[in-house]
């Protein structure tokens, strides 16, 4: 067994949890549950509350650990926007509450406990992932309890902490994949550690490679049964998406990302490279592989966010240990420069003077939109509106057709947007099922022997092939809402089918369904 290394000179016997950062953690939870559905639900939650209804181990978008929190948040919570929200706002409050134990394990007191968690709790970035359904709350938790394993394993050795931290992983893998990022970036930090590098070499290490093998494998069978749809979503992201993304935005947007928690995980980095932080420089190592990586592979600013928590621990820590006041210094100034962006990102004004606000603010990676282009709104807010204007006007749009045609009338739309949003809203108005091809959507697509109608709610503009495939067409309405990225979306209702449209549909459901090419 690989002889223990050298520790900081602290104990290790950890002092004990504080009440403050306890109150913290459950004040993160009250403020991101009760606020953060103010301007409705966001495109993304709809399409991962339709998955709900199609529980698998895989998806075009994601893997499947998010899915039974959408389908448990529907069956405690029901139809309800506070239901969706609870999940990521319960997760904020174990994050805030997993680095403060980051910290106490890395020797730090009370002050550096709560001094860490006050990073993850006010950090911009966390505010808005937070306060929405998406992978992303389970990401960060996951990539924290890596961290809080990794220092409690470099401070005790102890080789049963390898299986658990195997165990993670493979957990963390089943709720995003940029897991593997991490997973690439520990090994290569692990090999550039004398101290460490031993272990790689132990059947515990070993052990923890085949459990998160063994956790992750039901979605990897999953993938190559479906045709690896992983990769042709990969691939449409860096054609539509990540093609926008400079690599000099990404690193300079990784401090106003962070900016309650910057100092702190800048002086982790510092620490980890002191001779009394050098048994923690493995996750410094692997910092720097991480945001290489993304770099290299174009990925967005966000998603660097959940490597940086066990940093702001071990930096609270390195600043307690010269001086409280020092630390509380450190604290204050990133609170400071963090309370002006609050409003957007947590939504305690109303979408009118968020505007108005959102021109006043200095950082404009805050409204900086996937396309690269600056907008007038942060673009998670403008992705909140608009969407419950779909229902009414498709339920107009079928009160329009005879009993005979609206029982074979497809209700159909453009991405999973417009489908989530139809199905989320639709049921209290009597409204069939809403089908898309878009993404994951495209699985749950039947192949309708007889069309009579259609019911298409678009985005951005009509599809060319319709309109010649039927005899009739009119537009029902409009998306009206001056802060929806939607704004200006159509429904419209098409009729008469020509002989031609059925085989159209068939060909494209297939061509939708077939997965990577």
């Amino acid at each position: 067994m690989p002889p223990p290394v050298s520790v900081p000179p602290r104990t290790l016997h950890p002092v004990r949890l504080d009440a403050w950062l306890l109150a913290l953690a459950a004040a993160k939870f009250l403020a991101q549950l009760l606020l953060s559905g103010r301007y409705g639900l966001h495109r993304d939650e709809y399409l991962y509350l339709d998955m709900a209804h199609h529980l698998a181990w895989g998806y075009k978008e994601i893997p499947p650990l998010l899915v039974p929190f959408s389908w448990l948040a529907q069956a405690v919570f029901g139809h309800s926007v506070i239901g969706v929200k609870f999940f990521p706002a319960l997760f904020g409050g174990l994050t805030v509450l997993l680095t403060g134990l980051v910290a106490r394990e890395a020797g730090g007191g009370r002050v550096a406990q709560l001094a860490a968690g006050l990073g993850v709790a006010l950090g911009p970035v966390y505010l808005a992932m937070h306060g929405l359904f998406q992978p992303n709350f389970l990401d960060v938790f996951c990539w924290t309890l890596y961290g809080y394993l990794l220092v409690r394993f470099v401070r005790r050795h102890e080789p049963r902490l390898l299986l658990w931290l195997g165990a993670a992983i493979g957990l963390g893998l089943l709720a995003k994949y940029t897991t593997a990022f991490y997973v690439l970036a520990l090994l290569l930090a692990l090999l550039l550690t004398p101290a460490e590098r031993p272990w790689l070499l132990t059947r515990w290490f070993w052990g923890a490679v085949g459990l998160a093998a063994l956790i992750f494998l039901p979605n990897l069978v999953w993938q190559a049964t479906h045709n690896w749809p992983v990769l042709g979503h990969m691939h449409t992201l860096q054609e539509t998406q990540l093609t926008h993304v400079s690599p000099v935005n990404f690193l300079v947007d990784q401090l106003p990302m962070t900016l309650a928690g910057a100092l702190l995980w800048l002086a982790g980095l510092w620490f980890c490279f002191t001779p009394a932080g050098k048994a923690y420089r493995p996750l410094a190592l692997a910092y720097f592989f991480v945001i290489t990586l993304l770099v290299l592979s174009r990925g967005k600013n966000y998603y660097a966010a959940a490597v940086y928590p066990p940093l702001m621990a071990l930096g609270a820590v390195y600043l307690e240990g010269k001086s409280r006041a020092v630390l509380l210094g450190t604290l204050a100034v990133g609170v400071l420069l963090t309370v002006p962006v609050v409003p957007a990102l947590l939504p305690v004004l109303s979408v009118e003077q968020l505007a108005s606000y959102a021109k006043k603010l200095p950082v404009d990676a805050l409204t900086r939109w996937e396309d690269g282009k600056q907008h007038n709104l942060p673009q998670d807010a403008a992705d909140m509106h608009g969407w419950d204007e779909y229902a009414p006007l498709v339920q107009r749009a079928l009160a329009q057709l005879p009993p005979q045609e609206r029982a074979h009338c497809l209700v159909y739309g453009d991405n999973y947007g417009q489908a989530g949003a139809l199905n989320w809203y639709g049921p209290a108005l009597g409204l069939p099922r809403c089908y898309s091809l878009n993404g994951s959507n495209s699985y749950w697509m039947p192949r309708p022997d007889t069309v009579s109608a259609i019911v298409y709610a678009n985005e951005g503009g009509p599809d060319d092939n319709l309109p010649r495939m039927f005899g009739q067409s009119a537009v029902i309405g409009r998306v009206r809402s001056p802060y929806a990225r939607i704004q200006g979306s159509e429904v419209i209702l098409y009729r008469h089918p020509k002989p031609e449209f059925l085989g159209f549909l068939r060909t494209r459901i297939g061509e939708a369904q077939r997965g990577f090419e």
